[in-house]
């Protein structure tokens, strides 16, 4: 009976191994090993880690004259303000065009059920 244990331990022990190390993916999100507070005690942000999926329009706000703001992760950006490797390009009523590098990427706002 011990020897029955041994080798099912024996085994199950091998095959834990022979799936190779373990490796975090991400899923395009914020790595929750990376700490969020520095030493000195400042909040940390890896804005340049950011990929478009991570970018969210919360708002708009619209100017008749054309000064527009929009809300895009809980900040209030204008044009030409960046957001880690993004660049704020256009701002109208319904959506928000960014640039990186050459590439645009346009978000736009969601409607609500009200």
């Amino acid at each position: 009976m011990r020897f029955f244990i041994f080798v099912l331990i024996l085994f199950l022990t091998k095959s834990v191994y022979a799936q190779g190390p373990f490796v975090y993916d991400d899923h395009g999100k914020r790595d929750p090993f990376k700490p969020l507070v520095s030493e000195d005690g400042l909040v940390i942000t890896y804005d340049e880690d950011l990929s478009v999926n991570d970018l969210n329009l919360e708002g708009v706000i619209a100017d008749g004259s054309g000064n527009n703001a929009a809300i895009v992760n809980d900040k209030i950006v204008k044009v030409h303000d960046q957001i880690g490797p993004y660049v704020v390009d256009v701002i109208t009523s319904d959506h928000v065009e960014f640039l990186k590098g050459t590439d645009r990427y346009i978000l736009q706002i969601k409607k609500s059920g009200f």
